[in-house]
């Protein structure tokens, strides 16, 4: 089996472009700044890094009057005492919802993760992290919408974050006991006398796989995985303190829903048999073991390999795969995937297989794929500098973060809620794929998103903002100003140096030098034919951004006007 071609051409700014569009949410003029004059090895050593410290929890932001003192949210009654169960600012995650909350927090929590995952992607640091976690949410795939329950959802995405670069394989074990996964594919309900094939199918057909000629595993398959993973359920309540109260989800074992019987696979697994181990004492560690020996099964078969790499190299290459990318890319990538296979940086290896090789950087595959609404919006947001809050006004910053959510879901888009246990149809559904995020429905939502984050203020009353301090640094008001971006292009004041900085930024694929002086004269030069006008109204604002002058005033409309006209075009929904 020929080895995976790694990439020996030119290492410059558009190859580094290209390789940041793909592993990050957008491209902004620090980034390229930080990688400038690195090597394609250097780059990808800090891309693909070790799996990162775990981030800190969400916190809660949300309450439900605008007294403090008449906050009814995240408190509930004790026998005529009202007590606090999360303050505001505090985390919610290990504190479980209790029945007797005077005013329900679930729905609050739920939009709360969701607004700190997306904050974590806007502020991303320079790795391909927050698109991982992104990859396995669109493969491993549980939904808030069904579940409900925002520890349970925290809980599936901490295993994506501790599992980013991690094993693949003890990723799946782990999540196949996983409370969130268990209670959204019905594993808590499967048992030997109803067994549930829920899980057992996904397992095999959507979590390892795939379907198709390759994977010729049976339906009785199915069924006999099922009977392995009988017995597991999840517990959410329990006597604390003399008191039946909830309690943070729990999996539990139980001995007499497991099926204790001979487990035999088909030929596709070599009609490998599974049986309790009955020198092993323990009901839960026995199960445990047939738990193993069905994931190392799986494993075992060449299909698992080939399946992961081809749903990487959808998500992060291309939708389509040819016999020569199968050839050139899958099969030496799978035999990468394969090596490091009890590697505990398994997937770092994969990732920086594909990401530096020859293949991935082939001139027909840069600028190529429709941006997802995240790659859209909070890709729009990292790549134009737009200044949201830091955690000193943090209400305010939760609130920016929630606009980008519900903005997101406008275009197609909901966090934490894929449409369906196979996840975003964009990354699975021949022969449409990519297409599928983009039509005259959603583009008008597009346009709406970016000059509304272009051209409006954005704000949150010191009267509408809880501060339990009264704390007179609260409220928060911010504008976009697009002289504030190109500040940090290498020549703000060359006309056709900031037009060209410009459009490798905001465009994937090459603009003809006649647009470049088209947009030159409409917009920097004010129709004028010298280049020394956008040169002398720059500097004139850039020494006094406050000025009187009505010539340097104009400035940031001037550029806003020219970013607004680069997003509004066709090129710009392509990374």
């Amino acid at each position: 089996m020929p080895a995976l071609k790694p990439y020996t051409g030119t290492f410059g700014k558009p190859e580094l472009l290209h390789l940041l569009r793909r592993t990050l949410f957008g491209v902004h003029q620090s980034d390229l700044n930080y990688f400038k004059g690195q090597s394609l090895d250097q780059v990808l050593d800090y891309l693909v890094p070790s799996t990162p410290a775990l981030p800190s929890p969400p916190r809660r932001t949300y309450y439900s009057n605008t007294d403090p003192a008449k906050d009814q949210m995240e408190k509930y009654n004790d026998n005529g005492t009202v007590v606090t169960a999360v303050p505001f600012g505090e985390t919610w995650v290990n504190t479980p919802l209790q029945t007797n909350f005077l005013v329900g927090s679930g729905n609050n929590r739920r939009a709360n993760l969701k607004n700190w995952w997306t904050g974590l992607q806007i502020h991303q640091d320079r790795t391909l992290y927050e698109k991982m976690l992104m990859f396995y949410q669109t493969i491993l795939v549980t939904q808030d919408v069904t579940l409900e329950d925002a520890i349970l959802m925290y809980n599936t995405q901490t295993l994506y974050r501790k599992f980013a670069f991690g094993n693949y394989r003890e990723l799946v074990r782990q999540i196949t006991l996983d409370p969130g996964m268990l209670k959204y594919l019905n594993g808590d309900k499967n048992t030997k006398t109803a067994p549930d094939e829920n899980y057992a199918r996904e397992l095999q057909e959507l979590f390892t796989l795939g379907k198709g000629k390759d994977s010729q595993y049976t339906e009785d398959d199915v069924k006999t995985a099922a009977r392995i993973l009988t017995g597991w359920t999840v517990i959410n309540t329990g006597i604390v303190n003399g008191k039946t109260q909830n309690i943070l989800p729990q999996v539990v074992f139980n001995q007499s829903k497991h099926d204790t019987g001979t487990k035999v696979f088909s030929a596709f697994y070599n009609n490998q048999q599974i049986n309790p181990d009955a020198s092993i004492i323990n009901d839960k560690d026995r199960a445990l073991k047939e738990l193993d020996q069905l994931i190392g099964m799986i494993f075992q078969k060449e299909e698992v390999s080939k399946y992961i790499c081809r749903r990487l190299w959808n998500f992060f290459a291309y939708y389509d795969i040819n016999d020569e990318v199968e050839s050139e890319v899958i099969a030496p990538l799978s035999e990468v995937f394969r090596t490091y296979s009890n590697d505990p940086d398994q997937m770092k290896y994969v990732m920086k297989s594909l990401l530096g090789s020859d293949y991935f950087f082939k001139q027909e595959l840069r600028g190529c794929m429709i941006k997802s609404p995240n790659d859209f919006l909070i890709g729009m947001v990292r790549q134009i500098g737009f200044p949201f809050p830091d955690s000193t006004q943090l209400e305010a910053q939760y609130y920016m973060w929630s606009y980008i959510v519900n903005g997101n879901a406008n275009i197609g888009f909901i966090v934490n809620s894929p449409p369906d246990v196979a996840g975003w149809p964009a990354y699975y559904q021949l022969p449409v794929y990519h297409e599928m995020w983009f039509d005259t429905t959603s583009f008008p939502f597009r346009r709406g998103l970016y000059e509304a984050i272009s051209r409006s203020s954005f704000a949150l009353d010191k009267t509408v903002t809880y501060d339990p301090a009264n704390n007179p640094s609260y409220g928060y008001k911010t504008k976009m100003n697009f002289a504030d971006m190109v500040r940090d292009f290498d020549h703000p004041s060359d006309p056709n140096e900031l037009i060209n900085e410009a459009l490798q930024i905001m465009l994937a694929p090459p603009v003809s030098d006649a647009v470049k002086s088209a947009l030159k004269t409409n917009f920097l030069l004010n129709g004028q034919s010298r280049d020394y006008y956008w040169t002398e109204v720059w500097e004139g604002y850039s020494a006094d951004p406050n000025t009187t002058d009505p010539r340097f005033r104009n400035v940031p409309s001037m550029l806003q006007n020219l970013f607004n006209y680069l997003m509004s075009s066709a090129e710009y929904q392509l990374c």
